[in-house]
């Protein structure tokens, strides 16, 4: 696999990585501008920049973008074997595609994972139980959603939704989610169940500024009723959250017009 398909293959999986490229090669160097290397946090990924060296300096740079400078550029000279070498590189991160991580096997909650896929997320269902069938772009996983959560790290571009206030990892759930780096989390549940689930969390040690994280009730007041419209309803409040806006309606109030 290429660097340029290993890319497209992490961010799918929620990978945060990134992706070295030789931008010019100046003497007797085995390497050419285009040249390739990705990598993550652990290491590399897929492609090279050309031999062992530069693959080192490459992966040095893509450590620093990962630190938090988002994109490198440098000019590296290479001493010896006869002459001077050099190459320059540039280092950007790629973010992981959005995605949605829906807690709960319920009707809401498989309609959550559809209206998610039809907007281009990618989809996690976690059904606390037995296996089940995954739908078209739908990664389902089966057993303890607490356990699932911890397994795959969650990033600044997730959202999580529990749509089950009334199971018993609900609780275990939310302290994960609400300490972690993803956008939005969100819980099903009535105007009577959100505070009894905050007083629960609040009683565990949960600090305010992550409580106040907490969307429950979720979802955008559309009226919703069928498990359809309460998906839409949600997965509407994702984006408005992820965007910085607050859902309104865009329409031009043409009678004053």
């Amino acid at each position: 696999m290429d660097a340029i398909d290993a890319l497209s293959r992490a961010r799918r999986e929620g990978r945060r990585v990134a992706l070295v490229t030789v931008l010019a090669v100046e003497g007797d160097a085995p390497s050419h501008p285009g040249a390739k290397l990705l990598a993550d946090a652990t290491g590399p990924i897929a492609g090279t920049l050309g031999c062992s060296e530069f693959d080192t300096a490459g992966l040095d740079l893509a450590r620093q973008a990962l630190d938090g400078r988002r994109t490198v550029r440098r000019r590296l000279d290479f001493p010896g074997h006869g002459q001077q070498r050099a190459i320059e590189l540039f280092a950007e991160v790629a973010e992981p595609e959005p995605g949605i991580t829906v807690v709960g096997a319920n009707p809401v909650g498989w309609a959550i994972a559809d209206v998610a896929v039809a907007a281009g997320r990618r989809v996690r269902l976690l059904t606390g139980g037995d296996d089940a069938d995954a739908p078209a772009g739908v990664d389902v996983v089966a057993g303890d959603p607490t356990e699932a959560l911890r397994a795959r790290a969650l990033s600044a571009t997730d959202a999580v939704v529990v749509s089950d206030h009334d199971a018993p990892w609900v609780d275990d759930v939310l302290r994960l989610a609400l300490r972690s780096d993803v956008t939005f989390v969100g819980m099903l549940g009535s105007r009577r169940h959100a505070p009894e689930a905050v007083a629960r969390l609040r009683d565990q040690g949960v600090d305010e500024a992550q409580l106040a994280r907490l969307h429950s009730p979720c979802g955008l007041d559309i009226g919703s009723r069928a498990p359809g419209e309460i998906a839409l309803s949600i997965v509407a409040e994702i984006v408005a959250v992820e965007r910085g806006r607050d859902g309104g309606p865009m329409t031009i109030d043409w009678s004053a017009r």
